[in-house]
């Protein structure tokens, strides 16, 4: 069983050699790239830590997400009006994973959610790096589905498989 919270990711901790969710880019990122593009400060990625019974010591991974920064000008994002005319910061959700192991359990939203309030906490903080919102790169058909069927996501560009979500809608999230 997973346990409460998502961690930052440390593979000397967890085994992230077993995550399989079923999109092979969502999982050769985990294997092979996550660890070590925090290393060069690109990214975090955060997993939920379970212990599998075929569990060789470490906790498998039961899901993950990545947050990034990004730039975006203002023409793509929904409402420019009041932006000024450079490169605006946003939150990147780069990443999202769930085990198959574990699907059906309710953890493909309680991941969404956890990683939207991450991204705000760290906008809102006095400490943190400011973001107007957070976009997603839309793996494929399915995770779009996925995500529309939360009411908050508006399209970022004219192209479907790009969203986004204002950080004041992220408030009460």
């Amino acid at each position: 069983m997973p346990t409460v919270e998502f961690l930052p990711l440390d593979p000397r901790t967890v085994n992230v050699r077993t995550f399989d969710c079923g999109k092979e880019a969502i999982n050769v990122y985990l294997r092979r790239y996550a660890a070590k593009n925090m290393a060069l400060n690109l990214n975090r990625t955060f997993v939920l830590p379970y212990t599998a019974e075929d569990s060789t010591g470490k906790p498998n991974v039961a899901a993950y997400y990545t947050l990034a920064h990004q730039t975006l000008v203002r023409e793509e994002l929904p409402d420019p009006s009041r932006l000024p005319r450079y490169p605006v910061p946003v939150i990147l959700l780069a990443q999202l994973g769930i085990g198959r192991r574990v699907h059906r359990q309710g953890l493909g939203a309680k991941t969404l959610v956890t990683a939207l309030r991450h991204a705000y906490q760290i906008a809102s903080n006095p400490k943190g790096l400011p973001a107007m919102g957070v976009v997603l790169d839309v793996l494929d058909q399915d995770a779009l589905d996925f995500y529309q069927s939360f009411d908050f996501f508006l399209p970022l560009t004219d192209n479907p498989m790009k969203l986004f979500v204002p950080m004041a809608s992220l408030e009460t999230l």
